[in-house]
C-alpha cells in the first residue's frame, strides 16, 4: 500500500499559483534538472486534483495531457464530464483514497490545488509532504494551506538545494 504525497511547488511567501491560477512565475526560476521530478513520478501509481488545477495543466501541457498514463481524478462539484485519461468524481477525498489505497500500486500523488490539501489534511490522509520552495514572494496569490486548514505537526525528514529551489519533505 503506497502512501498519499502532496508533491507541489510553492513561493516564498506559500502561495501555489496566482490569484488567476497561473504558474508562469514557477517557470522563470531555475532549478537542476527537472528538480527530481522523475524519480519521484515513478513512485506514483494514481494522481489526484482538483479541477481548477487540472484545467491548469491542460493550459500548460497545450491540451496534452502529463500523467496519462496512470489512474487520474479529478475532484469537482460537477462529475458528470468526460475526457480522455481522468475520471471526474465528487467523492470525498477520504473515500476516492480509501478506495486507491486499496486499488493501485504506488504512491497517491495529491497535484493541488489548495482546496484539496485542505480537505486531504482534514481527514490526515498525507503521509508526506514534498514541497519546492520558490525563491519568489508573490504578494497574492492561491495559499498553499488555505484559511481554515487543520492545524497539523509535521517533522523534517529531507532538505536539499535544487538550483534556486530548496527541497524540503515533511512526514506527518
Amino acid at each position: 500500500m503506497g502512501n498519499v504525497v502532496l508533491y507541489i511547488a510553492t513561493s516564498l511567501d506559500g502561495k501555489i499559483a496566482r490569484t488567476n491560477d497561473q504558474l508562469d512565475w514557477l517557470f522563470e526560476i531555475k532549478g537542476e534538472g527537472d528538480n527530481g521530478y522523475a524519480d519521484f513520478f515513478q513512485t506514483v501509481g494514481a494522481v489526484i486534483m482538483g479541477r481548477k488545477t487540472y484545467e491548469e495543466v491542460l493550459r500548460l501541457e497545450d491540451n496534452h495531457y502529463p500523467y496519462a498514463n496512470i489512474p487520474n481524478y479529478i475532484l469537482t462539484r460537477n462529475p458528470d464530464r468526460e475526457a480522455k485519461h481522468v475520471t471526474f468524481t465528487d467523492k470525498s477525498i477520504e473515500q476516492l483514497i480509501e478506495r486507491l489505497k486499496q486499488d493501485v500500486a504506488g504512491d497517491i500523488w495529491i497535484v493541488g490545488g489548495g482546496e484539496v490539501i485542505k480537505a486531504a489534511m482534514e481527514h490526515d490522509l498525507i503521509d508526506s509532504y514534498e514541497i519546492a520552495i520558490a525563491p519568489v514572494v508573490l504578494g497574492e496569490g492561491i495559499p498553499l494551506f488555505p484559511e481554515g486548514t487543520k492545524e497539523t505537526k509535521l517533522r523534517l525528514t529531507g532538505q536539499r538545494a535544487s538550483g534556486q529551489f530548496v527541497m524540503v519533505t515533511y512526514e506527518r
